[in-house]
């Protein structure tokens, strides 16, 4: 289960990346077109507070993971929210590609720039992860319900092969 704000920003940016993916004939651009994004980072960086979903594919593949739970803790909590955790402390649990540091230098230099780093990061984390949680339309969430705790016990599981500690509900 991801924070409301982490829950609706992925949604969108799941979309983006799946819409970077492939051109009109089918082929796999996604590499192409996140080079793309790195050449029009200047511009797109207008967009941090207002569609942050779309200036974060800069960023994919940049980050690498290991068993950290500052990154799932920071999946729980959005910008200015306990348990969101400053840049400099995330930077330093996480792995980064040497071509996102500039990236990273103007996103620095920018209002709101490293709480848009954290968020980047979380949906890269949660992207490759599958931890999040997405709410089910209103009247199939009554249908779902004894799935639902099928779905916790199935994350549960998999945060403890992670080797995280199970929550207590």
């Amino acid at each position: 289960m991801t924070s409301f704000y982490f829950e609706d920003i992925f949604e969108r940016y799941s979309s983006e990346i799946d819409d970077l993916r492939s051109d009109s004939e089918g082929k796999d651009v996604l590499q192409r077109r996140v080079r793309d994004k790195h050449k029009e980072f200047s511009f797109l960086l207008a967009m941090i507070d207002t569609a942050p979903e779309m200036v974060a594919p800069a960023f994919h593949g940049a980050f690498g993971f290991g068993k950290s739970r500052l990154l799932y803790d920071a999946s729980q909590s959005e910008p200015g929210g306990d348990g969101f955790p400053a840049w400099a402390e995330l930077e330093e649990s996480i792995d980064i590609a040497a071509w996102a540091h500039p990236l990273i230098n103007l996103c620095r230099q920018k209002a709101g720039g490293e709480d848009f780093l954290v968020t980047a990061a979380v949906l890269e984390y949660l992207l490759g992860s599958g931890l999040t949680a997405r709410a089910a339309p209103e009247a199939e969430a009554e249908e779902d319900e004894d799935s639902s705790e099928d779905l916790g016990d199935a994350g549960e599981e998999w945060m403890s092969e992670q080797g995280f500690d199970a929550v207590d509900r």
